[in-house]
């Protein structure tokens, strides 16, 4: 029942006029418990005709005994309302083809439709099991920020066909992926019909966290500066409690004195109020026409709104109170599924219980179906979260803890069911790991934290990846009993998601960890994974010994026991190394070798990248036509299996080609096209790469200004990931343009910079490069000197030129027919001043 909301109803109406008119925004309605915040949405929404726009709501799940669950799942309430929106669709309310829509712009979303099961979802899964042959993340997005992106451009589709309403209930206790979405979808709903509406518990916001806070109020901040909209919910002044006490009780006359009085002791809480009231009529201080009988100084008074719901609950018949403490146990939502096992109450029965809590408005069903044990199940939750606080608190400590052990096996025997599919949760996951604590059952849950931990990285949420793998490493480290493979695999994923996030310290710890466990357990598949992780950190740092190093014995080990899915990664990251270090005909081979391989298996991620690799041996040796050939097929394949961020490294690749044709205008627009990609990805070394190359194409055509920019660009965050090979080549690239300009101290720091880089590296093209650039810098400062110094220094750029000139032809690089013309150059006019 909804009184005393005029200005709060004013408000949604205005956000969802504005929307219809396709300005959309999020609202956050924010209050403390028991202000009604909920029940103003519902009630607001009802007063919608049915055909102007779609509703979907999730509520974030709150505390399991204590245990903040909520934060554990990653994008749940997003997933959730994905899966409503499915089950408006089934209903026939609104003509959506969510199947396709997801299909078509939101691929790495299918998980959050469990239970679709047509043939949208099998065409989805057939894909992704192909693209994984390649790689265990997410093969429909390569960051979070593209899962981001996709859930955008899904809402996109969706309003597009009708208008949205979103609500996200009780987000002080959502995950901070979640959390980061809403952030990120504030940002492009501005010319969109969509509005979202957020509530949450400024107090229980503000504690969450261990008191440091939880990111919704940064980020409420954030989307209120940016033109989201704020609601705080007012209390109930007499003038509504009047209103309400007119709406309960027919024919009521206006108490001055009564009203105020629960105006005092309630300090306008609509909670306590409303549950109150119903207090009052049962114990007859209340007549059925709402007039007070009896004296004030009688009545015990209870201290707060919790108080009130709990003698509310008290006052439930033994059978209700019992079904709904058991419904407790397994969360504020709650499944007939689970509880009728609890209870090992018939269906029918159980359901008629659940209506007659049902109507004390203690519960309430809730518009969406689950699947357990091949059986839709209806999910109801409380009305408030203080009824299952109320409720749980309840129960003896004993009674707890034989619930959660009846949960566990529930949950357990249904995560086992689940095994080898898609349809595992993050909720299924998070839940059963909290019961599997609490009854004991250490293994289990670290299990299932790992389970879950790999589920979360899906989606690139890496919070909630890390802290579900922090539960494995407590576990395992207070547990001695523990499978040590456990805490291996859980190395090898962290060691994953920094590496992936650029943090190599952190990937290089996680992952030389995961090895000396796997040595000591000589466990030679997790060996190999764990040298193949060393050795891509060692790699992009630029150690190029220690990274062949460890490629090469991880070969070694892959091809001992048959793997050959790592035996072409192997193959393929040795080629990378040679190819770095300008040993062209090795990288070849190698390359070469991983190719058959992959079009042996038919991975054709795999097969893109060896086609791709191979096109930059080509390139890097002035083979232009062939590269193109190599360049276009990769391109082709990426694009056929929707890799976005493979598809942005050959339109980098690409881009270099014609660049080094002088194709400038086409180098240009491929180099764009690649950083608009990376970006929306978020792939910074991508990023980068294509900044660096933006440089190369401007510096060319003389905007030396606009190169150094983009070069400087690229270095902060090639610095940053400490991309050692990446940062000699930006080096270089500002020492040419400072040279050009005639800032010949400034090339020289540059230059000096980049070869000493290259020369740690061992980078053999970016040495001869460096060299080269050296020596024309030598001939622009001989240029200043007069006499013995002149001849000196441009001796030192004959001297640097020939010796950077070796490397290349040793190498056999293109470079060669750069550098000889401006080394014969000197040599005549060294002649002509002698």
């Amino acid at each position: 029942m909804l009184v005393g909301r005029t200005l709060e109803l004013d408000v949604l109406k205005a956000s969802f006029r504005q929307m219809l008119e396709g300005k959309g925004n999020i609202l956050f309605l924010t209050g403390e418990a028991g202000l009604g915040k909920t029940t103003l949405v519902h009630e607001w929404w009802k007063t919608i005709a049915p055909d102007t726009a779609s509703y979907a709501e999730a509520a974030c799940s709150i505390p399991i005994g204590n245990v903040d669950v909520g934060r554990l799942e990653a994008l749940q309430p997003w997933a959730d309302i994905v899966a409503q929106l499915e089950h408006y669709e089934a209903k026939g309310k609104r003509k959506l083809d969510l199947k396709k829509l997801i299909f078509d712009s939101a691929p790495a979303w299918a998980w959050a439709l469990p239970i679709v099961g047509g043939i949208a979802h099998g065409a989805m899964e057939t894909a992704r099991l192909v693209k994984q042959q390649q790689s265990d993340h997410n093969p429909n997005a390569s960051n979070q920020q593209q899962v981001f992106q996709q859930y955008v451009n899904l809402l996109t589709k969706i309003a597009e066909q009708t208008p949205l309403v979103i609500l996200l209930d009780d987000m002080h206790w959502a995950d901070t992926s979640s959390t980061n979405l809403l952030f990120y979808l504030s940002r492009q709903i501005n010319e969109k019909k969509i509005l979202v509406l957020v509530t949450y518990r400024p107090d229980d916001a503000s504690a969450a966290n261990k008191g440091e806070g939880h990111p919704i109020i940064q980020v409420k901040n954030e989307i209120l500066r940016y033109g989201g909209k704020g609601c705080s919910l007012s209390y109930l002044d007499r003038n509504a409690i009047s209103e309400l006490l007119i709406k309960t009780f027919q024919d009521y006359k206006t108490d001055d004195t009564f009203e105020r009085w629960l105006l005092k002791i309630s300090d306008g809480n609509s909670l306590f109020v409303a549950q109150f009231i119903k207090t009052l009529h049962e114990d007859n201080w209340l007549t059925d026409y709402g007039k007070f009988v009896g004296q004030y100084e009688h009545i015990t008074v209870p201290a707060s709104a919790l108080a009130v719901v709990e003698e509310r609950t008290r006052r439930l018949d033994r059978e209700t109170c019992e079904l709904l403490r058991y419904a407790t146990a397994e969360g504020e939502e709650f499944t007939s599924f689970v509880l009728g096992r609890l209870k090992k109450t018939e269906p029918m029965e159980l359901l008629k219980e659940l209506r007659r809590a049902e109507s004390e408005g203690i519960v309430r069903k809730i518009g969406s179906t689950r699947l357990y044990a091949n059986q839709t199940t209806t999910v109801f939750g409380f009305s408030h979260a203080l009824f299952h606080q109320a409720l749980y608190q309840g129960l003896l400590d004993e009674e707890k803890e034989v619930l959660h052990r009846r949960c566990f096996e529930i949950l357990k025997t249904e995560w086992d069911r689940l095994s080898g599919t898609k349809e595992r949760t993050n909720s299924l996951a998070s839940k059963l790991l909290t019961h599997a604590e609490k009854c004991g059952e250490i293994e289990t849950a670290a299990a299932v934290a790992l389970e879950a931990a790999r589920g979360a990285w899906h989606t690139y949420a890496e919070a909630e990846a890390l802290e579900m793998l922090s539960h494995v490493f407590h576990l395992a480290d207070a547990n001695a009993s523990l499978p040590a493979t456990l805490r291996i695999d859980a190395l090898i994923l962290k060691a994953d998601i920094h590496y992936l996030l650029g943090r190599y310290e952190e990937s290089l710890n996680a992952a030389t960890n995961a090895l000396k466990y796997s040595q000591i357990l000589r466990d030679d598949a997790r060996s190999a994974k764990a040298m193949q992780q060393n050795g891509k950190v060692y790699f992009h740092r630029g150690a190029y010994d220690e990274a062949l190093d460890y490629y090469a014995n991880s070969l070694a080990i892959q091809e001992s026991i048959g793997d050959r899915k790592g035996i072409a990664s192997s193959l393929n990251n040795i080629g990378n190394v040679y190819n770095w270090r300008g040993a062209y005909g090795e990288a070849l081979e190698y390359y070469a070798k991983a190719l058959a391989i992959n079009e042996s298996t038919g991975d054709r991620a795999g097969i893109a990248t060896s086609l791709a690799s191979i096109g930059n041996v080509h390139n890097f040796r002035g083979a232009y036509n062939e590269s193109l050939e190599y360049y276009a097929k990769a391109l082709a394949i990426r694009e056929s299996i929707g890799d976005r961020a493979g598809i942005a490294n050959s339109l980098i690749n690409i881009g270099v080609l014609h660049g080094s044709r002088g194709a400038y205008d086409d180098a240009l627009e491929y180099f764009t096209k690649s950083l608009a990609m990376q970006e929306s990805i978020g792939e910074r070394d991508g990023i980068a790469r294509s900044l660096l190359n933006i440089g190369v194409v401007h510096g060319s055509r003389g905007a030396y200004d606009d190169a150094l920019e983009y070069y400087a660009k690229s270095l902060v965050i090639q610095e940053s990931i400490g991309d050692r090979a990446s940062i000699a080549a930006a080096l270089v690239n500002i020492g040419v343009v400072q040279l050009k300009q005639g800032n010949l101290p400034e090339a020289r720091t540059a230059l000096t910079k980049s070869k000493n880089t290259a020369v740690e590296i061992r980078s053999t093209q970016q040495i001869a490069y460096s060299l080269c650039e050296l020596g024309l810098l030598c001939e622009a400062e001989a240029m200043q000197r007069i006499g013995a110094a002149r001849t000196e220094k441009i001796s030192e750029a004959v001297a640097l030129l020939e010796e950077g000139l070796a490397i290349f032809r040793e190498i056999k690089s293109a470079h060669v027919k750069k550098y000889e013309p401006e080394l014969e150059r000197i040599k005549q006019s060294m002649k002509s001043e002698g």
